[in-house]
């Protein structure tokens, strides 16, 4: 899932990415102008569902700031 916030006033443009592959979730994030090398991290998990429920408590966090969906 990718998830955008613009802002001209604040002159912030970001994006942010959630992979979850089985026990891991990836993160990328960053400015949307400079995407060749953005940030990443890793969390591991002791199982899926705990991966899941981290992701999905990102995601509403996001959300929560302003980001939007991006299909």
């Amino acid at each position: 899932m990718r998830l955008e916030y613009k802002n001209e006033i604040e002159n912030a443009f970001k994006f942010w990415e959630v992979k979850i592959e089985g026990k891991k979730v990836i993160t990328t994030y960053g400015r949307i102008d400079k995407t060749k090398n953005p940030a990443e991290t890793e969390n591991k998990f002791s199982s899926e569902e705990a991966a899941k429920k981290y992701a999905k408590k990102k995601i509403r966090e996001k959300i929560s700031k302003g980001y939007q969906e991006i299909n």
